[in-house]
């Protein structure tokens, strides 16, 4: 019997759906449902930050939790700091891209109503309290599993594994489809206000900017691994040109696991050692969010009339950054949720400021997990030709 099925959409589809709606028939809707939409915006966001701090904890205890198992401790200590300081790396790099000056050419948006005097407000207000605050997550969730990776506890690891699968559902059954509808509110509000065109106008640049940043810190990465040799570094980028098409188009790095581990193989030769990397990294190291959202946040503080952050400001939120993003969830979205109130207690990022950086996230999230994927994917080779010349050979990988 003949069926029909409605296609799946991903996420970035929905939301340029609703991009698109918001600006053919936002400013037909009633006043009073623009209200409500915004209301249900900021509630969602509300319970989003109530819930980050069990988030960031689950995550990053889980995190450092996995790395157990006698001499195989020391290997991913070292492999967890390789991770962060290539981590922070990218941040800098990102920061440095938006210190040349490239950012201030975007246009400066200004908010100027439409046919009305006033700002969009909310319908009704709710605030949720503050339990936790995300900083204490971060220190609680480090500690603990830092403790017990080193002594080891079975009532820990179910609590660990309940947590995450709870947070995971949360995320993906609960938040994460919602996200359409949290962005539509502040969409809206925008439009209200008079400065989604211009958000539209300023935003195509920095994609291209982004794109470009990633195009030269790849190759340039893949080069040196490959000690400037051409020969090596196209068989290195010919390996791994399956593991770019499937993270496009999957958007997610674990979907891409098999077929990163399969390239991986054939770029370090030792089987072993990549079986042991490359799962362990595959959610913490993301060379892509590290440069994507750091000059997104950038662009969106210049655009919004904001100075441009002085190193002895970004530094600290740079730390914050790579600490929080082993605590990232690997769900569509996860890379930019946890780092919402990283911005807006370092940067004083607003309710639209979090919302716009979310949808270009979002939006960009292709071309971001390709980056990612790529990234990890270079760090297996360079990792591989360190601990080779370091031990000369392997056997405790092979203890895990």
């Amino acid at each position: 019997m003949f069926s029909f099925k409605l296609p799946k959409f991903n996420l970035s589809f929905k939301l340029l759906i609703v991009l698109a709606s918001a600006l053919l028939f936002g400013n037909y809707l009633p006043a009073n449902l623009q209200s409500a939409l915004y209301a249900i915006s900021l509630n969602l966001k509300g319970l989003l930050l109530f819930v980050l701090p069990a988030v960031i904890f689950s995550c990053l205890f889980s995190c450092l939790l996995s790395f157990r198992g006698g001499k195989a401790i020391g290997f991913m200590l070292i492999l967890f700091g390789i991770v962060c300081l290539s981590n922070f790396i990218s941040t800098l790099i990102a920061y440095g891209v938006g210190s040349l000056g490239l950012l201030n050419n975007l246009a400066t948006i200004t908010p100027h109503p439409i046919g009305t005097t006033q700002e969009l407000s909310p319908l009704w207000s709710f605030t949720f309290p503050q339990w936790l605050p995300n900083d204490y997550a971060l220190y609680l969730g480090f500690l603990a599993g830092s403790l017990f990776s080193f002594f080891p506890n079975a009532r820990a690891y179910r609590f660990s594994e309940n947590a995450k699968r709870w947070v995971t559902l949360f995320l993906e059954k609960g938040f994460i489809p919602t996200l359409p509808i949290f962005a539509l509110g502040f969409i809206l509000k925008m439009q209200h206000d008079g400065i989604l065109i211009q958000v539209i106008e300023s935003y195509l640049p920095l994609l291209l900017i982004i794109a470009l940043t990633y195009l030269v810190y790849l190759a340039l990465l893949f080069a040196i691994i490959a000690n400037f040799n051409l020969h090596q570094c196209l068989k290195y980028i010919k390996n791994i040109l399956p593991v770019a098409l499937t993270g496009f188009s999957t958007m997610s790095s674990l979907a891409t696991l098999p077929i990163t581990l399969n390239a991986a193989e054939k770029n370090t030769g030792n089987i072993d050692l990549t079986r042991a990397i490359i799962p362990a990294t595959v959610n913490i190291h993301m060379v892509g969010a590290s440069i994507a959202i750091p000059l997104m946040a950038l662009s969106i503080l210049l655009s919004f009339g904001h100075e441009f952050p002085s190193l002895q400001i970004y530094l600290p939120f740079a730390l914050y950054f790579i600490l929080a993003q082993t605590a990232v969830v690997a769900v569509p979205g996860g890379g930019i949720l946890v780092m919402l109130p990283i911005l807006e207690t370092h940067f004083g990022f607003s309710g639209e400021m979090s919302a716009l950086i979310t949808a270009l996230y979002i939006l960009f999230d292709p071309a971001v997990t390709v980056t990612n994927v790529l990234g990890n994917s270079a760090l297996v080779i360079m990792v591989s030709k360190i601990f080779t010349k370091l031990f000369k050979r392997t056997p405790l990988i092979q203890e895990t």
